[in-house]
Order: C-alpha cells, then structure tokens, then sequence
C-alpha cells in the first residue's frame, strides 16, 4: 500500500509545481507585453525551475532576451522551441530576426525559408526576408516577394508598409513616398505607415511634412514612441529645439527605456551648447546599451567640448572597445591629446585612424595642425593641403593652413587662406581674429581693425544665441585683452571662468589682473583654478606670482614648490628659483635651476644673478655669454644684464663694449642709453655720458634716474 501513495503524492506534487510554472510564465507574458523584459526573463527562469519549459515558453523567452538585446542567448532560446515542436514557425521567424539582429544574413534567411516551409502564407516571414535579401544587395527577388503580396491584395496595408521599409533600406526614399501613401490610404489609422512616411519625408529633408506625418502617426496611436522621437529629431533639424525636447520627452515617458530617445536627446542638447544635459542623456543611453561606439564617442565628445579633455580620453576608448575599427574614436583621442599641449602623443591616433580610412579628411587635418603644433610646418602644411583637397569646404582646416602659412613667414598666402575660410564661415570669430593681427604685421593697420571689430561682433551675436559658452566667453576676453580693453576683457573672462570647465579662463583672468597691479584681486582666480583643478600647475604658478607681488614669498615659495610637484616642466621651476633668490636661499635657488635639462636665456641670466650673489663672478660671467648664445630674441637684453654685472664688478671698460652691443642691436632702447651712460661716467668722460643720457631722455623723457643723473652734471650715483 505504500507504493501508490508515494506515486499519489508525487503527482500531486508535480501538478502544483507545473501550476506555479504556468503562473510565472503569464506573468512573464505580461511583463513582455510592456516591455519589461528582465522581469519577464526572471518568470521565465522560475517557470522552467518549476518544469514548465514548453516550446511557447522557450519562445518568450527567446523575446525578453531578444528585448534586453542578449540576441545570442535569445538563438539559443528560439533553437530549444524548434527542437520542442519543428513545425512552430513563430520561432522559425523571430530566430531569423535574432540572427538579422547580429548581422548574420545568410543564416536569418536559412531560418525565414524555416518558418515559411511550415507556414507559406506567414507574411511577416516574407516581409523581413525580403529586408534580408534587401541588406545582402538581392535587390531584385527582396522587391518580388512584396509585388506578389500586393498583386493578390492591393489594399494590403502591411504590404505596402513593409515595401516602404524596403525602399528606405535601398535608399529610394521617393518610391517609399509613395509606398507609405498607399498604406495610409489603404488604413488613414495606421501609425506605423504614417511613421515610415515621417521617415522618408525626413530623408528627404522635407522636414515640415514629415512633422504632419508624425502627427499623423501620433493621433493614430498616441503611444507611439518611435513617431514621438522621430517627429523631436526632426524638430531639431529645423533648429526647434524646445519642441524636440519635449518630443523626446512624450517619447520616454511612454518607454524609459527608449535608447534612441536618450540618444536624440543628448544628441539634441549636443547641439545647442547645453553639454552637461547632454552628458546625462547620453549616460542614460549608454545603460541601456553599453554596445554602442557611436554613443561612447558622443559621450566623450560632449566632456571634451566642456574642455574636460583628459575625462574625455577613456569614453573615446570604450567606444574602441566595442569597435576598434572606428576611426572616428581614435582621432578624437589624438585631437583631446592635442588639446591638451600633448601633440607628439597625438600623432600614433591620427596615424591609427588613417590606418583604418586613408582619406579621413578631418585626421588629416588634424595630424597636420599637430605636426605645425611641434613646430614641423612644411609636413603639417602637407597634410592640412591633404585634407582640403578632400574636403575644400572646412573653415576650420584653412585656418590650419593659415597658422602654418603665418608660422613660416608667408604672410599673404596666410591672408588667402583666412579669406577662404571666412567665406565659408562669415561669422568666424578667430578668423577675423587673426586675419587683424596678419594685416596688422603688413602694416594695414585700418583694415586690421576693421576685422577686430567684425571679430567682436560675431561674439555678440554668437553669444546673444548661445549665453552660456564658455569657449566663445573665452575668445572674446582674448581680443578684448589683445586690444587693451581691459575691463570688458576682465569681465569677459570671469563669465567664462564662471561657465566653463577648463582652468584657461581663470588662469588668464589672474595674469590680467596681475597685469593691471591688482595682485589681491590676481589671487582670487588662481586660488579658484587651485581648487577646481588642482593637477593643473598653472593654477598654483598663478597663485605664486600673486603672492610675490603681494611680498608673500614664503606663501609663493610653496605654490611655486606645489606647481613644479604637479607639473615638474613647468615654469614653475623658474619661478621657484627666482623666489629663493629673493629671500637668500641661493644654494637652493641653484639646484632647483639645475633640474632644467636646457636652461634657455631667462634661467641663465637667474643663475648668474645667484652665482654673483654667490661671489662666484666667474661663473656668473660664464651664465652670461652662455645666455647671449642661447638668446633667439632678447639678445639686446642679455648684453645689458652682462654690461651691468661688468659695471658693478668695477670693469666699466668691458661693460662699455657689452652696452654697445645692446645699442647695436635695439638702439631705441632708453635703458641701454642710460646704462652706457653710466658705464662711460665710471671711465670718466663726463661729456661722452652727457651726450648718451641726452638720448635717453630723447626717448623717454620721463626716466627719471636719467634726469637726475643730467642734473647732476652726470655725477656718479
């Protein structure tokens, strides 16, 4: 008698356990019918852990991953319903779409012949065949498939919509015009065929008329998504950008997890210069698929367009991950490199990308402006002429040329370049920047100013649209300072500072106000660069020449020391050495200075100013002639310094020759007058000083150690 009760038990066991499974697995039903596919996977996943694992079952679960984009998982799902029961075509058919989503053509068609074998007259197999066929270039038999439908029911509105979505796929939008016409003749309430004509109007750039579409489409069916994002794209192409948003907006509303959505949205608020909105869009897209390239390198774009190279760099590099045939993401990590002053390092990106297309016009462009960055002018010329020749209507690569073409002495194929690039952009701000400062150099000083004043227009205008830029904030603060309008120029960078993310503007406001003698208020700035971007050394190199000029050297010793720990080839180690030279730690003042590999003029003549401090006057007068040598500019400069430290260590004779050798190479300098002055005094020939004083006072009659010393009868000091 034991026997059937254990059988009786275990079947009614087995019973409640295959009730509980058919429970989960309409819940799981309902979950897919909203679009909630990992819980409707979850159910799924008990259903079967109860043994409720029919071929149906298999099927949905094949769509909730197919919905969470698991297309390989959701073959494998598909594949179990077939071997369950070989004549369910519904899973023949969603296995070819699974394997159409992965690209894999030849085998979606293997599985839409499948499920057409079962079932002959399964339109939906045949319409996405004919897509199939469409996609591997069988034009020809994919359009048979549809006139056959359409020739036993011309009224077929699928039929036509379906034909529409195959003409879209081969790029004759004109005949899914029309397509998509019949279908909405066919059934006025059919949102999907009203969406596929917004579509092609779209391609077709007849945006006001796709809009009506969509609207169209939406009044059909207000949940529908895809017509809601499709009608905000288009909104945006006609540069209605509040109205996209709130497209965008309805669409997510309705599916949060609409990717596109995010996309169009980020893309949207890309656009119109509000990139912190677009850097939360495009994250929100990224969780939904973490397998796009296009949207890691958007996201990456928008952080570098808010001057955020160095967070940029590894969003550039996930889109790699996903693809690293995607030439568009490796030259944007040599562009954000070049951004940042690392322009040797740029160049193995812009390689890498034209590896991958040769005729990249833009990474060639921007390899050649790097090359011109490095001071390689006639290879980065090259290339930048390269890049025109493929793409002639680019105005940001003839200022490229222009820079190249300046850098290299040629002026007036500089001034062609810029006028190209102004013709193709009038509104270009630092082209009319810089075309002033070219003309400026050819002496045509009125028409320069007349491009200033174009520059500064274009600002205006360019910033009543876009108030918040901080790079256009940035340019116009750059002219204003350049054309000594000090005030508009302080208040432009501090509008900059405020709105972007990059330290330039806080560090250039520093040196203006310094500049001006307002060292206090020179702190501010600094301070704020220091706390908001406290790797970058310039921030603490601000503050240390703040501080000097407020005679807070032990303050500006430690900036100085902080600058060169974050950066240690910076000029901080200059600047350092200059600090410790004040307050007599000339030992240390040294051996900072011996930390830089070449010293150019400036940390020479420091160093012979230590070393005379020193008493070391040989050594201070070898760092002298070794800072004439090295003077590219300035020369006149380094004679003077030499000239003065001869005077004081009582040669007069020697420093004679050395301040005429300033003189001979700046005679227009007062100093250098006064200095020769003197020099001849201490020889004694009182005339001869009377006479170079005389001409210093010609010209700067407001030097006032030159009048006194007059005065005197040129008396010694």
């Amino acid at each position: 008698m034991a026997l059937p009760l254990a059988v009786a038990l275990a079947t009614v066991a087995a019973t409640e356990d295959l009730a509980r499974g058919e429970a989960e697995f309409l819940r799981g039903n309902a979950h897919c019918d909203v679009r909630e596919f990992a819980d409707a996977l979850a159910c799924y996943e008990r259903a079967a852990a109860f043994g409720y694992e029919d071929h149906v079952m298999w099927n949905n679960r094949g769509v909730a991953l197919d919905g969470l984009g698991r297309h390989e998982d959701a073959i494998q799902a598909y594949t179990r319903a077939m071997q369950r029961n070989s004549a369910y075509e519904i899973a023949a058919y969603n296995l070819g779409n699974a394997f159409a989503q992965l690209g894999q053509f030849d085998e979606a068609l293997v599985a839409y012949d499948r499920a057409l074998a079962i079932n002959p007259s399964y339109p939906d197999a045949l319409y996405d065949k004919a897509l199939v066929l469409a996609r591997l270039g069988r034009t020809k038999p994919a359009l048979q498939a549809y006139e056959v439908l359409l020739r036993t029911d011309a009224a077929n509105v699928v039929a036509w919509t379906r034909k529409g979505q195959l003409l879209e796929e081969l790029n004759k939008f004109e005949e899914a015009v029309e397509a998509y016409k019949a279908a909405t003749t066919a059934n006025p309430q059919d949102a999907d065929a009203w969406t596929g004509l917004g579509d092609s109007l779209y391609a077709l750039e007849r945006y006001e008329e796709a809009v009506e579409a969509y609207d169209r489409a939406i009044a059909a069916n207000p949940n529908n998504e895809e017509a809601w994002n499709n009608k905000g794209f288009t909104f945006f192409m006609l540069g209605i950008h509040e109205e996209a948003l709130s497209c965008y907006e309805k669409a997510l509303a309705i599916n949060p997890t609409y990717k596109q959505a995010w996309y169009n949205k980020g893309y949207t608020f890309h656009g119109i210069n509000r990139l912190e909105e677009a850097v939360t869009a495009y994250e929100k897209a990224i969780e939904l698929d973490r397998g796009d390239e296009v949207l890691w390198n958007n996201l990456g774009n928008a952080l570098y367009n808010l001057g955020r190279y160095g967070e940029s760099i590894p969003y550039f590099e996930q889109g790699l991950e996903v693809n690293p045939k995607y030439e568009i993401a490796w030259n944007n990590i040599g562009n954000a490199l070049n951004k940042m002053g690392r322009h040797s390092e740029s160049l193995k990106y812009h390689d890498k990308a034209l590896e991958i297309k040769p005729d990249f016009d833009y990474a060639l462009y921007a390899k050649g402006h790097a090359l011109d960055n490095l001071g390689r002018h006639e290879e980065g010329l090259e290339l930048i002429g390269q890049s025109l020749e493929l793409n002639p209507n680019y105005d940001h690569a003839w200022m490229a040329k222009a820079e190249s073409l300046y850098r290299l002495g040629r002026l007036e194929e500089a001034r062609d370049a810029l006028n190209n690039a102004l013709i193709l952009n009038g509104e270009y701000e630092e082209a009319w920047v810089f075309r002033g400062k070219i003309l400026e150099e050819m002496g045509n000083a009125l028409e320069a100013e007349r491009c200033y004043e174009e520059a500064l227009q274009c600002f205006r205008a360019s910033l009543e649209l876009e108030p918040e830029n901080a790079e256009l904030l940035y340019h116009q603060a750059l002219l204003l300072e350049d054309l000594e309008r000090t005030d508009e120029a302080i208040d432009a960078y501090a509008a900059s500072a405020s709105r972007g993310h990059s330290a330039d503007a806080l560090i250039r406001l520093s040196a203006l106000l310094l500049r001006v003698g307002r060292a206090a208020d020179a702190l501010v700035p600094a301070d704020e660069a220091r706390s908001r971007h406290p790797l970058d050394g310039r921030g603490h190199l601000a503050a240390g020449r703040a501080a000097i000029a407020l005679n807070r050297t032990a303050d500006a010793e430690a900036f100085f020391r902080k600058a060169l720990d974050v950066d240690p080839a910076s000029e901080a180690r200059l600047e350092l050495a200059r600090v410790l030279h004040l307050i007599g730690k000339e030992e240390d003042g040294l051996a900072v200075l011996r930390g830089i590999e070449t010293p150019d003029t400036g940390a020479l003549l420091l160093r012979a100013d230590i070393q005379r401090s020193l008493g070391r006057t040989d050594e201070a007068l070898a760092d002298e002639d070794a800072a004439i040598r090295a003077a590219t500019e300035g020369r006149d400069l380094a004679y003077r310094h030499k000239g003065r430290l001869l005077l004081d260590l009582g040669r007069p004779k020697e420093a004679v020759a050395a301040f005429d050798a300033a003189l001979g190479l700046d005679p227009t300098d007062a100093e250098a007058w006064f200095d020769a002055a003197r020099a001849w005094q201490a020889l004694g020939q009182e005339v001869r000083a009377r006479k170079l004083l005389d001409e210093a006072l010609r010209l700067d009659p407001d030097h006032a150690q030159a009048r006194r010393l007059r005065s005197e009868g040129a008396t010694a000091d």
